[in-house]
This record gives structure tokens, sequence and C-alpha cells, in this order.
């Protein structure tokens, strides 16, 4: 079944396949002057793979009153999820992310490419790339509940130039029409996967489209994917960085922790051979086409933005302590995190050196509503 109208509930079209059901019965909750009801209905969807308890209709709809992201998150069940989303801003994927995005940089303006990142999430690189002037952005997930996080939450104080369309689609099936108006055929984009690119089906099909769509002068960057080399502990394909080279014909390879200690304040990350990436706990590829314009503005991803209020990570306890929010974060971060201090520093501190910290991650620029 293939619904004739599809849902659009704060703004986001949903357009999900395989969730045909679902959405017929957001349309009727809409077409029935019920938009809380609707949304609580799709707030309790979910990844394919997600194995926990979906929220109950009224968890779902508490979550839509929630005052902070990290309030939203419970009353959404998001559990092991949960942690991920709240302090992404300084986890090491993150930061390989923003190593990444220096290297594909779109240009800022309405003059730059526009960018469309798939399984965006909550839109936390989205807003790095708003907060840098970049003004025609597009993210992509399956799961409303994250880019309704996004909207509610992550990308509510932008500057009012900043043009962020959040879509409902699966990238593994054609893209829907919600997105025609920002898929131009003939434009050229950077197109931005990252960690997620192992969770999505049929690795080849999906590669060859995220190629096509950056155009025949754009740029693809797909991010933090595990290596395939080495034991891993969790779903999704398993790429060695061969595998991701042969998806990616042509594109420069990226150990993440090299890309994650440049944003923190180290030497430039090189490119790396496969050979080269045997031991890299994650791998990033950046494939720019025959035709792409190099920008050399690309901003230094690491550094705050001027003006922006900072606050203390809060991964620091109220006794300053670091602690990790769950052991499963833990056992993936806890190693890779050096740039951290096992204690926040005093505030005079932070103070003397608000840029140091902020490279470091122990200040961040949160979103308001954190």
């Amino acid at each position: 079944m293939t619904p004739t109208t599809w849902p659009v509930v704060d703004g986001i079209p949903f357009q999900r396949a395989g969730r045909e059901v679902l959405a017929a019965a957001v349309v009727d909750l809409l077409d029935g002057g019920d938009p809380a009801g609707a949304r609580a209905l799709l707030l309790r969807d979910a990844d394919d793979w997600w194995d926990e308890a979906p929220p109950t209709l009224a968890e779902a709809s508490a979550a839509a009153g929630a005052a902070t992201l990290s309030e939203a998150t419970l009353h959404l069940r998001l559990g092991r999820v949960g942690d991920y989303l709240r302090y992404r801003w300084s986890d090491p994927a993150f930061l390989a992310g923003l190593g990444l995005l220096r290297r594909a940089w779109p240009g800022a303006g309405p003059g730059g490419l526009p960018v469309v990142e798939v399984a965006a999430g909550t839109g936390v690189l989205l807003r790095e790339l708003a907060l840098r002037g970049v003004q025609r952005l597009t993210g992509v997930d399956v799961v409303h509940a994250k880019l309704w996080l996004a909207r509610r939450f992550v990308l509510d104080d932008l500057p009012a130039d900043a043009d962020v369309d959040l879509v409902v689609a699966d990238a593994a099936h054609p893209w829907p029409p919600a997105l025609a108006p920002q898929l131009d055929a003939a434009a050229d984009r950077v197109v931005v996967c990252h960690d997620a690119f192992y969770f999505l089906p049929d690795p080849p099909s999906t590669a060859a489209r995220l190629r096509a769509l950056a155009g025949d002068g754009g740029c693809v960057v797909v991010g933090a994917v595990p290596n395939g080399l080495l034991p891993r502990v969790g779903g999704g394909a398993r790429l060695s960085p061969q595998d991701l080279l042969d998806l990616f014909p042509g594109a420069e390879l990226h150990d993440d922790a090299e890309l994650a200690a440049e944003v923190t304040g180290g030497p430039p990350a090189p490119a790396r051979t496969p050979a080269e990436l045997a031991e890299a706990v994650t791998v990033s590829a950046v494939l720019r086409a025959p035709g792409w314009r190099a920008r050399p503005d690309a901003p230094d991803l690491g550094l705050p933005v001027p003006g922006r209020v900072l606050r203390p990570n809060p991964l620091y306890s109220a006794d300053g302590e670091l602690r990790w929010p769950s052991p499963r974060y833990a056992a993936d971060y806890a190693e890779r995190c050096g740039y951290l201090p096992p204690r926040l520093p005093a505030a005079a501190d932070l103070a003397a050196d608000p840029v140091t910290w902020a490279r470091r991650r122990v200040l961040l620029d949160l979103p308001e509503h954190w």
C-alpha cells in the first residue's frame, strides 16, 4: 500500500518506506483534528533493529511537553541510544565527523553547496554547519523521534538565514517526493553519512546512490565505520578499510582517532592506505568528485563559534568527576577520550583559556535546552 497522502507533523514530512500503515493512521488523526495524537504515534516508531519496548502513547505525549532534550529522551525510552544522543558533543565519533567536514567544506552563505546528511539523527553535525554559515541543509533519517528531537531542541537556536529541512525517509529506497525540492538532479552537493553507513542495508547499492546524489562536482563523506578486521560487538555490516575503498573508489581514507585528535589540537590527520588502517577502530572516507572545487576558507571546526555561550561538559558530575552515563558508553569511548581530563578544571582555569578547553570538549556549545 502506498498512501496518497503522507503526513507532515511539526514541519517534518514522514515518508518512511515500509511504514505505510503507520502513515495512514497518522493522516487519519491529523484529518480528525488530533495533531498531538499524530505526533505521539510517530514518536513511538523506531529503527528496525531496536530491541527495547517503545514508549507508551502517554509517554510519547509527555515527551512533547518536555523542557529539555535529556528529559525527552527519557520519556521516549531511548535507553542506550539516548546516552549517545545526549552526550554526542564530546564523543570521538563526533569529533572525527568534524574533522571530515573540514575536508568536505561546502562553503558558507548562499553560494555554498547544499548539504544532505543521511541518517542525520538529532542533527548535531547539521547544527555545527549552520552555526558556521552553511545555509542549505537537509537531514534525512528513518526515525521520526530523532528528527523531532533535532527540530525541538538541537536546531532551535540557529541563525535566521540557516535553512534546515528534515525528512523521515529510508536511504535504501528511492528518494521520496518530500525530498524533491532539495534533490535537483543537476545540482552538486555534499552528502554526509556519519556513524551509520554500516547499518544501512545493501552497502553497494546505498553507496552508489550516495555517490550519484553528490553530483559531478560534489563530495561524499562516510564516517565512523567500524573496522571489520577487528572484533566487534553489535549489528551492521562488517566492512574492512579495503571494503570501504571498494564501495567508494578513489576515496581518501582516514583513521578516525587521528581525525579526532586533530580537532582537539593535534597534528593534521593524513590520508591512509587500507593496510595502514588495519588496526584502526573506525575508518572514514572522503570521496571528492572530479569536478570538486576545494574551498580554502574551510574553518577549523574544533574552535568554538565566536560569541556563543560555552558550558561545562555534562559528563562532569556535580563533584567535578568525569562519569560515563553507562558501562556500555564507557566501553565504547572511555579509552578514546583522552582529551577529557578526569576532573573538571577549576573555574578560573576554564575562564583563562576557554578556546583550549573548548577544543578538548571540556567546554561545549550545547543547545540551550540540553
